[in-house]
């Protein structure tokens, strides 16, 4: 280690001693620990803060998803390729409903339940076939 950053350390801790003793050892302590209360509840409303900004965003991304799903999905009707519809649908409103505007559980549920829906809708606009793809359309070995 160089020897000008040991002097440096050992300069800093004779002004802090100096800083101390002439604000005052209790003061000096006092200040410190309003400090860090002060600081730790900066950073708890900052997190409040940022889970409430992401509990938006969820509920954003919920309803967008679900719009998503419901304009490909009667896209895929036009197509007679609508099944799920109804039941992705329920389901969606059923979770919205029960859980309310604050439920953070059923509106991260209500955004897996679209994001599937809207998923297996866009799957079955893209297949030509209307079969899922893995399927080759051969008989399977038993």
């Amino acid at each position: 280690m160089p020897r000008n950053t040991v002097a440096l350390v050992w300069l800093g801790g004779i002004v802090l001693a100096a800083l101390v003793y002439a604000a005052g050892p209790g003061h000096f302590i006092y200040a410190l620990t309003a400090s860090l209360d002060q600081a730790v509840w900066a950073f708890q409303n900052w997190i409040g803060f940022v889970a409430l900004q992401a509990f938006d965003a969820v509920r954003a991304a919920a309803i967008a998803l679900f719009a998503v799903f419901l304009v490909l999905g009667l896209m895929a009707a036009q197509r007679g390729r609508s099944g799920g519809l109804i039941g992705v649908t329920v389901l969606f409103v059923g979770l919205v409903g029960i859980g309310g505007y604050e439920s953070r559980f059923f509106w991260l549920a209500a955004l897996a339940v679209a994001g599937a829906g809207a998923l297996n809708m866009t799957r079955r606009l893209i297949e030509p076939s209307g079969r899922a793809p893995w399927r080759t359309g051969r008989a399977s070995r038993a």
